[in-house]
């Protein structure tokens, strides 16, 4: 996924795709043998497009799904890597949790979130029966499908992030069905939000974007706190576990405001590139949202840059850390 290992990147950096050399793959075990509860033997390969093909590596994992409590489910459209487009794109998906705790059927409880932003609740308590088949005896069996009309035309064309978040009602909660989907509409609608990047100013030469930004000299580290274009901030470090949702109100907590616009970038080596997919800032009300999709883990140098009303410039460095889930 390109944008996910920035690490890799730079460590690689004269070998072809190397912003697109992190994967990831989320996996609901529920549905291996004995359903997930043993151990069980993970293995991964790789084939090139000339044919040559190495194993990555092994992982052995425990499931215990007998004893577990948070809720699970998945999302079935957009399928992964898939495509959607128009005002009304149906997002479908179910959600169950263990006994003796169910989900609330009017969905109050289930957030739909694209590229890290809540949209809203699905349309929950549906029947399918495959899934009250495979699932009986949950509070949620008859009822655990749900929907959500997705209008497509307020998203940028191009790759997104979408998860649901789902609470029961002994208080737990997960996120389930992350996945990648890309947007292609022939017009694109109004931006609430300009999601990752700017699309001009990121220092890119092999996708033929301008080699410089338009608040950074290129030549200069992004990092530089000597900068004498920007005033300097000190960098924040927020840490997520992987697939979790985070969210950064860059004015400060409980301060309005006070700046025109931001900008945002992700630092990679000592470059600007656009925003990580999955992620979308309000660049009026200086709001940074991020859902990480599968395969971000590491660490990811993030700047914004903050103009007030007296045309000043500001610099802030954030770096998420996302940590392996176990």
């Amino acid at each position: 996924m390109e944008g996910a290992r920035p690490d890799v990147e730079t460590a690689y950096p004269n070998y072809p795709n190397n912003y697109k050399a992190g994967w990831g793959y989320m996996l609901l075990t529920h549905f291996l043998p004995d359903g997930g509860n043993g151990t069980y033997t993970q293995i991964a390969m790789a084939t090139d497009m000339e044919g040559n093909e190495v194993t990555l590596g092994s992982k052995t994992i425990t499931a215990d799904n007998a004893h577990a409590v948070k809720p699970f489910g998945a999302i079935d459209t957009p399928t992964q890597g898939g495509t959607a487009s128009g005002k009304n794109f149906v997002n479908y998906g179910w959600a169950l949790t263990p006994q003796p705790n169910m989900i609330p059927v009017d969905g109050s409880t289930i957030n739909v979130v694209i590229d890290g932003v809540v949209k809203g609740h699905p349309i929950y308590n549906g029947f399918r029966s495959d899934i009250a088949t495979l699932f009986p005896g949950y509070a949620n069996t008859n009822g655990a499908i749900g929907y959500y009309y997705i209008d497509t035309t307020k998203l940028a064309n191009g790759v997104h992030t979408i998860a649901w978040t789902v609470s029961d009602s002994g208080g737990n909660n997960d996120g389930i069905g992350s996945r990648y989907f890309t947007v292609i509409n022939t017009e694109a609608g109004d931006q609430a939000l300009e999601v990752r990047g700017q699309g001009s100013g990121v220092s890119d030469e092999r996708r033929g974007e301008p080699p410089c930004s338009p608040v950074f000299d290129p030549c200069s580290p992004v990092f530089d706190p000597y900068s004498r274009s920007l005033a300097f901030d000190e960098i924040i470090t927020v840490e997520i576990k992987e697939l979790e949702r985070v969210e950064i109100n860059l004015p400060g907590p409980g301060v309005a405001p006070q700046a025109i616009w931001y900008e945002g970038y992700l630092v990679v080596g000592d470059r600007l590139r656009e925003l990580p997919i999955g992620s979308a800032l309000a660049k009026e009300r200086g709001v940074f949202y991020w859902q990480p999709g599968p395969g971000f883990v590491g660490e990811y140098r993030l700047v914004f840059i903050e103009k007030d009303n007296d045309g000043q410039l500001t610099r802030k460095n954030i770096v998420v850390n996302i940590k392996p889930r176990h």
